[in-house]
């Protein structure tokens, strides 16, 4: 009997917890993030493997595609939009890199083993990484980090939708040095504490405390993965483009996201 009133207790705190205010932002967030992304996988721009060069070159339009795409999502939340220019562009210069792993997360298809369905881009990209960074073992750390999100949101749209936001809101995510200070870093941080409320409330809601507990501890090694290995990334990348010569034909928006201009 005592059981059954702790969970009734339990259900109803995860009701209060989730307000009308917070339903109205997680459907929000969701239509935004399905609109700008459920059909970005479909790359209009393929892997060009004829050489190392061409590879990384073709790869830039890809991500140049999922770059805008954050973008556009990004500009539909109001507490990013209503930041000071300047804070903006600080934003997604230096967080849209390492948010990418979300973005895998999501595209990710466990038959292919890879972010396409179809057969022959699946084995594109298999053979993209292991041509340009088979080396390095990039390949196995984003595909481990893609495995950690995917058992951590379980891939759902809104848990993905809002550790997407709460990452951008993060200043100093990208581990960069030469990151200029925010206008207004107080308007960042409070839009952070938002959607990390909201998300924590909807995990509750959607497990229990004590899984989210659970899981938000692992979220917080899974980001600190993240930040290690998209700088890695970024600078390995980044060589390879200012060393084949090749920095003026990779997507502009790249050259921006890699800080190369």
């Amino acid at each position: 009997m005592d059981e059954n009133v702790d969970l009734n207790e339990m259900n109803q705190i995860s009701l209060e917890l989730m307000s009308m205010e917070d339903w109205i932002t997680i459907e929000s967030i969701r239509s935004a993030f399905l609109s700008n992304f459920q059909n970005d996988g479909l790359h209009q721009h393929s892997l060009d493997m004829s050489d190392r060069t061409s590879a990384l070159i073709s790869w830039s339009y890809i991500a140049n595609q999922h770059a805008l795409s954050v973008i556009k999502f990004f500009r539909q939340i109001n507490e990013f939009e209503g930041l000071h220019a300047d804070d903006r562009f600080i934003l997604i210069k230096y967080n849209l890199f390492p948010l990418y792993p979300i973005l895998k997360c999501f595209f990710h298809s466990s038959k292919q083993h890879s972010c396409s369905n179809d057969n022959e881009e699946a084995s594109k990209h298999r053979r993209f990484f292991n041509l340009c960074f088979g080396s390095e073992g990039v390949r196995e750390m984003f595909y481990n980090l893609t495995l950690s999100l995917m058992e951590l949101s379980e891939k759902d749209p809104v848990i993905l939708a809002l550790l997407l936001t709460v990452l951008m809101f993060y200043q100093g995510l990208s581990m960069n040095e030469d990151e200029p200070p925010l206008k207004d870093s107080l308007a960042v941080h409070q839009a952070q504490s938002y959607y990390t409320k909201v998300l924590w409330n909807y995990m509750v809601n959607k497990w229990s405390e004590e899984e989210t507990c659970r899981r938000f501890a692992q979220l917080l090694t899974t980001i600190f993965r993240m930040q290690s290995t998209s700088k890695i990334f970024r600078q390995f990348i980044r060589n390879e483009f200012v060393t084949s010569d090749s920095v003026d034909r990779i997507a502009p928006l790249i050259q921006t996201v890699l800080q190369i201009s």
